[in-house]
């Protein structure tokens, strides 16, 4: 009886030992994937608070601009017949543009946008003895595509800019515009011209500038002198060398979004 006593003791002792390891295994575990999850939420909530601090805005620009323009010309005719052309000067014009900036790097932007400008030159003819005058001005009508590299400088509102590339473009038609004074001293204005024969069907532009911008709350103003010159030829077949060139001065503004 006592044999038989002491078995069943040792054995309920013996079940109630393993009991307690089997629940004290099963609680550990339970724990460790509980801190685990937390971590992993902490990690997954870090990383998107790093990309959204990070996330750069692109930007939009619409600019408007004073431009001086002239060409470079060499004429090539047989008997140097457009020598007058010699002689012009440079006019005074406008542009407009709107485009935008892509975030590439933490200070380089990609723009892509549209040009408009005006380019030319004018001649002017004085007879000293009658005091009759003659003169003309050409403009020349300028679409393009501008695709530029502009690298910011300082990480305030207010950056310095310098930006440089080429501008895909086309000359639509030349504006011509003709006055003289007769001897009598009377003004007397010619009918506009529009011409678009000779003109080459494609140009491509080289454009540098530098400049600065100011933004704050995503809305911002900039000032960038530029400086463009036509690589190609403005005519095709006919007998001259003529790339137009100008600088000028473009203001407007950006928004971020």
């Amino acid at each position: 009886m006592i044999k038989s006593f002491s078995l069943l003791t040792f054995f309920l002792i013996t079940t109630f030992g393993s009991l307690s390891q089997i629940i004290n295994s099963n609680v550990t575990p339970e724990t460790k994937e509980v801190k685990v999850d937390s971590i992993k939420d902490v990690t997954i909530d870090s990383l998107l608070i790093n990309s959204i601090t990070n996330y750069e805005k692109s930007t939009i620009y619409i600019t408007a601009g004073y431009v001086n323009s002239f060409r470079y010309f060499t004429d090539e005719s047989i008997y140097q017949s457009l020598g007058k052309k010699y002689d012009e000067t440079p006019i005074s014009t406008y542009s407009i543009g709107v485009g935008t900036y892509i975030p590439l790097t933490n200070h380089l932007d990609l723009e892509i946008g549209v040009s408009y400008v005006l380019q030319g030159e004018q001649y002017l003819f004085s007879d000293s003895l009658t005091d009759s005058t003659f003169h003309y001005v050409n403009k020349y009508k300028h679409f393009g595509l501008p695709i530029r590299l502009r690298y910011s400088i300082g990480n305030g509102n207010f950056k310095g800019l310098v930006y440089g590339g080429v501008i895909p473009s086309n000359i639509l038609s030349i504006r011509y515009e003709s006055d003289y004074t007769n001897v009598d001293g009377n003004e007397v204005l010619n009918n506009v011209e529009t011409k678009k024969n000779d003109l080459a069907s494609f140009n491509l532009t080289a454009s540098i500038g530098f400049g600065f911008t100011y933004q704050k709350n995503d809305i911002g103003f900039i000032l960038i002198p530029e400086y463009r010159y036509n690589l190609l030829n403005t005519f095709s077949g006919y007998p001259v060398k003529h790339n137009l060139w100008s600088w000028g001065v473009n203001s407007g503004l950006v928004i971020n979004f």
